[in-house]
């Protein structure tokens, strides 16, 4: 009988895990299916922006097995190079590549190697909140897991990133998956070291995908061990992390032939594009800063019940751990001055997750006083991410659309090969952030290009003869273009 009674038990407890496995997976498909949503619905499968553009661009590269894209045109000096010079994309000596780090690309590179490209950031997304759901059943309370999930999907800005092409969720999902190996290494002191090793090589991928993000969780986990004397499991971590991490030193030299210096520096330090590959001290950080906590508030008005009940909430040992490095997150960006990270705090969604696990941990403590006016503030909470998220769905849909009018406007010009001068950029978008044209300039069915000076543009059309020319001005115009007099004779 006792035997009996034992397996009865267990067949239940099996039973039940299942169960809260399948739940987190419908969770985590709904999440998966809302971010596929965006990209064909609101989106429509356009690129957001030239950040998207030159992931993919680099994806397609890698897909091909090539570092970088080569042409004359890609010369800096080459006299029509202003032709063709495209935002967020280098061009150095004849080769042409992104200016951001290798990891991201790569990873998009399995899915345009596989014809899917847009599926492989809704697929981490999915993974990442499935992570999420897991870690607050077993370290938290799987009472509070449908909390956590309604927090996430109701946040669309994490939707709306997933779905994009950019590399915030691919960082946060390694963020937080090197974050799991360091508490299972917390929890088994045992196995420790084979849990760092792994925790430091997931965070050196993340550098590898974003230079500084894993500087908080980095930073933290290197103290605790050395606080406590763990030097053989903080030397386990850190050569998990530089295994990987030497990676962008290696891709720097294979691309500008110094490891120092990476792609976006090679435009020269005074430019744009060269200062925003370094970090600085100024004001501008204090302005920058709270640009990006006014977006957070925004985006996640529940954030704002952290101060409401500043003094009465009680948050446990690791609910202050999760607060702590989303504070070190914002704080590291505070010496990255030079843009908000829009739209919305997309600077802080690496550590979003922690900040989801702070408000969950916020939600237990407000059950557990079991007072009306807290259960009450946290509804309203709920209440307001829904309507702000839904005004920055509503928002973006619009930017896309007229984002979107030089791709209408060009299908309904006559069909085969084109040329098409950008006279204007479109709604919200410069001209040289849509000269976004393949590696190969001559198999683009439609080649975009900046609106460069008369005999500059004759020039061009030399270059690639047969092919329909227009000027595309926003909103709307296209109109054919006429070339110098001179030039049909050649």
């Amino acid at each position: 009988m006792p035997e009996i009674k034992l397996l009865f038990l267990t067949t239940k407890a099996d039973d039940l895990h299942y169960v809260g496995v399948t739940r987190k997976l419908v969770q985590s498909t709904i999440f998966l299916l809302a971010a596929l949503l965006v990209y064909f619905v609101l989106t429509q499968k356009f690129p957001i922006s030239g950040d998207d553009y030159a992931y993919t661009y680099q994806a397609t590269l890698f897909a091909s097995g090539k570092l970088y894209a080569r042409d004359p045109l890609y010369d800096l000096g080459h006299p029509l190079h202003g032709c063709i010079a495209t935002n967020c994309i280098m061009d150095y000596h004849g080769h042409r590549f992104s200016v951001y780090p290798p990891g991201w690309p790569a990873l998009l590179a399995v899915g345009t190697a596989l014809g899917v490209p847009w599926l492989v950031n809704p697929l981490l997304g999915a993974v990442l909140c499935f992570l999420i759901l897991t870690y607050i059943e077993r370290r938290m309370d799987k009472k509070l897991v449908n909390v956590a999930w309604l927090l996430v999907t109701s946040c669309l800005f994490f939707v709306f990133y997933s779905a994009s092409t950019r590399n915030h969720v691919a960082t946060a999902l390694f963020i937080f998956a090197a974050f799991l190996f360091f508490d299972e290494a917390e929890q088994s002191p045992q196995r420790a070291r084979p849990w760092l090793f792994v925790a430091g090589a997931l965070l050196g991928y993340s550098s590898l995908i974003r230079y500084i993000d894993w500087i908080p969780l980095g930073v933290w986990i290197g103290i605790s061990l050395l606080r406590r004397g763990r030097v053989a499991e903080l030397v386990a971590f850190a050569v998990g992390f530089l295994l990987l991490a030497v990676g962008n030193l290696l891709y720097d030299m294979l691309l500008c032939g110094n490891p120092l210096t990476v792609p976006a520096a090679l435009s020269g330090p005074s430019t744009v594009a060269g200062m925003h590959a370094h970090l600085a001290i100024s004001p501008i950080g204090f302005v920058r800063t709270a640009v990006r906590l006014v977006n957070l508030i925004w985006i996640f008005p529940p954030v704002l019940l952290l101060f409401v009940f500043l003094g009465r909430y009680r948050p446990t040992p690791k609910a202050e751990m999760y607060l702590a490095l989303f504070l070190m997150n914002i704080g590291i960006y505070f010496f990255y001055p030079w843009g908000n990270g829009g739209p919305g705090p997309r600077y802080l969604l690496a550590y979003f997750p922690f900040l989801l696990l702070a408000m969950v941990d916020l939600y237990r403590w407000i059950c557990d006083e079991k007072r009306t006016r807290a259960r009450q503030l946290w509804t309203l909470g709920m209440i307001t991410l829904v309507i702000g998220n839904l005004i920055f769905t509503g928002l973006e849909a619009h930017t896309m659309y007229w984002r979107r009018d030089i791709e209408r406007t060009v299908q309904q010009a006559e069909a085969g090969k084109r040329i098409i001068f950008l006279k204007t950029g479109t709604y919200q978008t410069r001209a040289d952030d849509l000269t976004r044209n393949p590696p190969v300039l001559s198999n683009a069915e439609n080649l975009y290009l900046n609106w460069c000076d008369q005999s500059a543009r004759d020039a061009f059309l030399i270059l690639f003869p047969g092919r329909k020319i227009f000027v595309y001005e926003y909103p709307a115009h296209l109109l054919p273009y006429i070339p110098a007099k001179n030039l049909r004779t050649l």
